[in-house]
């Protein structure tokens, strides 16, 4: 879990988004807006090697249970690089 809320602590500064760690159960909470849409982050250890992690949107929710850390911290990884993937195809664009 380290190396997930080092990663999600990092893009949360990056990028402006509320960070937020609840002691009691270890969950990380991340809240922001990403390309103009309201999104919350959930990701909380259920087991020793599993991982919840929650994606809501107002119109979505997606929920991903991994059997282990580094699935979720991939998917983690996945899902933040395609906002830097898109934001570097529109300047891109803009630059054309």
């Amino acid at each position: 879990m380290k190396r997930i809320h080092d990663f999600l602590k990092k893009i949360s500064e990056e990028k402006g988004y509320d960070f937020f760690i609840y002691e009691k159960t270890n969950e990380i909470w991340v809240s922001g807006y990403k390309e103009g849409v309201k999104f919350d982050l959930v990701v909380k250890p259920i087991r020793k090697y599993q991982v919840k992690v929650i994606y809501e949107k107002p119109d979505e929710r997606r929920v991903a249970l991994f059997n282990n850390k580094n699935d979720a911290y991939n998917r983690l990884k996945k899902i933040f690089a395609e906002e830097v993937q898109q934001q570097s195809e529109e300047q891109t664009v803009e630059t054309v």
